[in-house]
């Protein structure tokens, strides 16, 4: 079964319904076609570093603004990932940065996704899917207590909690304090590390934050030690191809260390995380595995494998 671990919920919109919201709400003129708006907003070579990219995706807080747009979101990504194959997603979005421009409460932001998912799954009885309730390091120590605060209050609406943003920035331990109040209540959490900065800022996501999944985790193989303990604990790295080599994580494709990792024995897996400015689905991202990185489809096979396994869906009925 094709599962997806690592997809931002929050800006996975179809390109076409982010251009008809932001004509809708003058932010896009009418005349705009779709392909010149893909001209736009589709990046399709690698910017300066993850912080440029991550500053793409204001449109996306711009249109969300009502929860019968966030529950439409959630529907059609949700139907996105049925038409890609995939039967088990968890989808991961961030109430402080959804609510940014809208200032929607971030009880209506998960109601209206939650909306958007029931009926997906209502359509798609075949379907398994959770939230992941990102805390986002950019606004800072307090937001992210707060967030987690949230996610407390909300845990049998969750399936787990994160931590992303501009690691750089931003590093782990800076949150350690909001995250062991996570970890003490049972929380599964995934943490984005190893991305933009080394292998030290993934013994923290574990060490200090309670990390059961480390969302890209590319530094884990400049560090031996680091790698033997993934392997050793299981856990699990959310790898995206487009995204790593977008963000400049990786020089190309074919130095992506997916899969160096996988031979290793370190778990890990294939994801597409932000579909609304990559404009990839998870075939593309397979394709990519394949083509560019020689990757076996035993050794797809495996990650798939490994991503379902790593899942904190299964949590959810027995939490």
């Amino acid at each position: 079964m094709q599962t997806e671990l690592h997809r931002h919920l929050d800006v996975s919109l179809r390109l076409s319904t982010l251009l008809e919201l932001a004509q809708e709400r003058g932010l896009e003129s009418r005349s705009t076609s779709l392909e010149r708006f893909r001209e736009k907003i589709i990046l399709s070579k690698p910017l300066h570093d993850l912080r440029e990219v991550l500053g793409q995706f204001t449109l996306f807080q711009k249109v969300l603004d009502r929860p019968e747009v966030l529950e439409r979101a959630a529907f059609e990504v949700m139907e996105d990932c049925w038409n890609e194959g995939t039967r088990k997603v968890e989808l991961r979005f961030s109430p402080s940065f959804v609510s940014e421009y809208s200032k929607l409460s971030w009880e209506n932001v998960l109601a209206g996704f939650e909306r958007g998912v029931a009926r997906a799954l209502a359509k798609y009885p075949g379907m398994q899917a959770g939230f992941l309730c990102i805390a986002s390091r950019d606004f800072g120590a307090e937001a992210v207590a707060e967030t987690v605060d949230f996610f407390l209050k909300h845990q049998n609406r969750f399936v787990g909690v994160d931590l992303a943003g501009n690691e750089e920035n931003f590093p782990c331990h800076l949150f350690e304090s909001s995250f062991k109040r996570a970890a003490n209540a049972g929380a599964k959490i995934t943490i984005h590390a190893g991305e933009a900065t080394g292998p030290e800022n993934m013994w923290e996501a574990i060490e200090l934050l309670g990390a059961r999944r480390i969302g890209h985790g590319i530094a884990a193989v400049r560090d031996p030690k680091l790698m033997e303990y993934l392997a050793r604990h299981g856990i699990c790295l959310e790898m995206c191809p487009t995204s790593n080599w977008l963000t400049r994580a990786v020089d190309s494709f074919e130095a992506h260390p997916l899969p160096q990792v996988l031979r290793a024995g370190v778990p890990v897996c294939i994801n597409t995380d932000d579909p609304g400015v990559f404009s990839v689905g998870m075939p593309d991202e397979i394709r990519i595995c394949r083509e560019k990185m020689g990757m076996t489809p035993a050794e797809i096979q495996r990650c798939h494998e490994h991503a379902s396994g790593a899942s904190f869906i299964a949590t959810l009925s027995s939490g």
